[in-house]
């Protein structure tokens, strides 16, 4: 037996005997993926996996996950959570903190997004174990929360940060932003998202388009996300509009769903583009994604979007936004275009740039296809473990 063999089966037996619970409200989009994503990945390392989840909000993603979870060996209970601050939230405290009793003593309590950490926190003042927060995104910065909602939320923020051993944020930006909201710099630690680069999406560019009624001939800016004020699909649209009328072979593929959708196709309308740019609603992005020649991404928040890695694996060039991960996952210049929040202008002039250049959009995409690898499921898990070791004394 060589000595890696050796090494591997001792850490196994080492992390056999760490348990960790996640708590998990906001059972969809991209915080549940990651959770998804880590729980196999700690089961894997032979961690003890235990996770307590909300039913109120999930999407079909995770539904279908769950039974995954559970065949995998991860502890699976139902808690009903709301997501914002609410009187059940004591009784869901009440059902942690008996579950945490009930099964012994855990290594990690790691609480995900703003609901999964503030109860992860609480329960500290009831049990023991090391505490992890990961926010995936700070509610009191979202573009919705300004003024009083906002402070309250930067107030709750600063009230739980003594409670924290380890805050995990997935870009650059959010550091700035936990130390704004008074995070120490030995709390804080930068661990990225990381996409599963064994993608099995077995359909061909042919066929995506033919399902997406796009033309052959088309070239194809694609945008996936939900259809809210944080995700700034108006301003992807008007972008859009600016260079339509240079590039007649150009058109645009908006997929999600969300409360802006009905204003949304009303501003098309208006535009004179509805045989231009594209609503399906809520499908699988990944499988959309190729059918698209550039991938687009104009929000005014982000944590670190996972649809950027997506694109990234599926070989497209980006335009987005200077948000989240953006200036991590985009190399000015070399697999896209970074350009200010809210600067339409800008954003215009980037999708023209790769509309008018075939030649640049492949060299980009390629580009793209090399640098995700930097982002793997597999290091993100890794390193997530290295953070518990540590906290644990192991």
């Amino acid at each position: 037996m060589n000595t890696a063999v050796k090494r591997s089966k001792v850490e196994a037996e080492i992390d056999n005997s760490m348990k960790v619970l996640q708590i998990l409200e906001a059972t969809g989009g991209g915080t549940a993926r990651h959770v998804v994503d880590l729980c196999h990945g700690l089961v894997l390392r032979g961690v003890e996996v235990y996770l307590a989840y909300s039913p109120l909000r999930m999407d079909n993603i995770f539904a279908l996950a769950l039974p995954e979870l559970e065949k995998a060996g991860v502890r699976c209970l139902e808690v009903p959570m709301r997501r914002a601050p609410h009187p059940s939230d004591l009784r869901a405290l009440f059902i942690l903190n008996k579950y945490v009793r009930a099964f012994g003593h855990f290594d990690i309590i790691h609480g995900q997004s703003a609901k999964g950490g503030a109860l992860a926190r609480l329960l500290r003042m009831l049990t023991q174990g090391k505490i992890v927060y990961s926010p995936h995104g700070f509610v009191s910065f979202y573009p919705t929360n300004s003024g009083l909602l906002g402070r309250f939320y930067a107030f709750m923020e600063s009230v739980l940060a003594p409670l924290t051993d380890a805050i995990v944020v997935v870009s650059k930006w959010q550091i700035n932003e936990a130390a704004i909201l008074h995070y120490t710099h030995n709390q804080i630690r930068l661990i990225p998202n990381g996409l599963d680069l064994h993608n099995d999406n077995v359909c061909s560019r042919l066929e995506v388009r033919k399902n997406l009624h796009i033309g052959l001939e088309q070239v194809t800016i694609g945008f996936v996300g939900r259809l809210a004020i944080p995700k700034s699909p108006f301003m992807l649209l008007e972008a859009f509009a600016q260079v339509a009328h240079n590039h007649p072979q150009a058109c645009l593929v908006i997929v999600g769903d969300g409360p802006l959708r009905t204003e949304l196709e009303a501003r098309v309308n208006a535009l004179g583009l509805a045989d231009r740019v594209f609503l399906p609603g809520f499908i699988d992005g990944r499988w959309a994604m190729r059918g698209f020649d550039i991938f687009a991404l104009p929000s005014e928040y982000e944590g670190f979007p996972y649809v950027l890695l997506e694109a990234m694996a599926e070989g497209l060039p980006i335009v987005a936004t200077c948000v989240g991960g953006a200036d991590q996952a985009i190399v000015d210049g070399e697999n896209g275009f970074v350009v200010p929040v809210g600067d339409v202008m800008a954003f215009a002039g980037a999708l023209d740039r790769l509309l008018s250049d075939e030649a640049l959009r492949l060299s980009m995409g390629a580009q793209s296809r090399l640098r995700v690898k930097e982002f793997s499921v597999e290091k993100m898990v890794d390193a997530t473990l290295a953070l518990y070791r540590e906290l644990a004394g192991r």
